[in-house]
């Protein structure tokens, strides 16, 4: 069974960041029809620096809105992988903006907010893989409230060492240059984290990974294990992409011709 694609169309907005949005997003699936019926129709992505991930289950829901992409797993109740480009014009103030999860109007077979009341009791709480702030300086800053967009993390995570990393990258943006994120959950063979008090079909994921890319070709990838202290620092938790395909079963940037790139580190504050 092929992936259920998914696209949200932009509304009627005349500002520039808008446009651009439009332009890059909206209609960021190029389709090009195959020759022949027997062909694969092929997807570009403009989320997707290098293209999207491959190796997620072909029942996955692919989900295009103007802001990312990803692929929603309904079995684990999680997106495999989602993908985005931050730009120093997406970025805002998010303080006075929404934080209400919203149903997905394209899957409803997500978790619920029901499914995280007592989420805290263990430690975890519900995040979002695509972060509002990265976007408040958009109109389509409200897509990240979708519950296909939510996973549960450990509360020290999230106010540790992935707190510490996002920050970085907003602020490699507003010093450098746009860049592009791919970021989902990890599951061990053996589950190391407890599911949700929840009669709702789930897997909570044991760790998470966020491979962060520029155009000029830099790259630097991270593991993030949920049982993390929250002193722990980002650039402890450096990895490869080798490693990150190795335990997620997927692979990255299909259509870069060689994984020879440079390193972000410096520009993430890694020595």
């Amino acid at each position: 069974m092929m992936n259920r694609i998914y696209r949200r169309r932009a509304g009627n907005q005349s500002d520039g960041t808008a446009i651009a949005l439009l332009e890059m997003a909206v209609l960021a699936i190029l389709l090009l029809a195959p020759s022949t019926v027997s062909q694969a129709v092929e997807y570009r992505i403009a989320h997707c620096l290098h293209g999207c991930p491959l190796g997620a289950s072909s029942d996955n829901h692919l989900i295009l809105r103007p802001i990312y992409a990803l692929s929603y797993n309904t079995h684990n109740k999680v997106a495999d992988w989602a993908a985005y480009r931050i730009t120093a014009d997406s970025i805002g103030i998010a303080s006075s903006l929404s934080r209400q999860a919203m149903v997905d109007d394209f899957v409803t077979d997500t978790l619920n907010v029901s499914d995280f009341m007592n989420a805290e009791d263990s430690g975890l709480t519900q995040s979002q893989f695509v972060p509002l702030v990265n976007f408040a300086g958009t109109p389509y800053w409200n897509d990240v409230n979708f519950l296909s967009n939510v996973a549960a993390r450990s509360r020290n995570l999230s106010q540790g060492a992935w707190y510490g990393l996002e920050w970085s990258i907003r602020n490699l943006v507003n010093r450098e240059s746009e860049v592009y994120v791919i970021t989902g959950p990890i599951f061990r063979d053996v589950p190391v984290v407890s599911p949700l008090a929840t009669e709702t079909e789930h897997r909570v994921p044991d760790a998470f990974f966020k491979i962060i890319s520029s155009l000029d070709n830099r790259t630097t990838a991270f593991i993030f294990e949920q049982d993390l202290a929250v002193h722990v620092h980002h650039c402890e938790l450096r990895t490869s992409i080798e490693e990150i395909e190795r335990v997620t079963g997927l692979q990255f940037f299909p259509q870069q011709a060689r994984r020879d790139s440079a390193s972000l580190d410096a520009s993430l504050g890694c020595p």
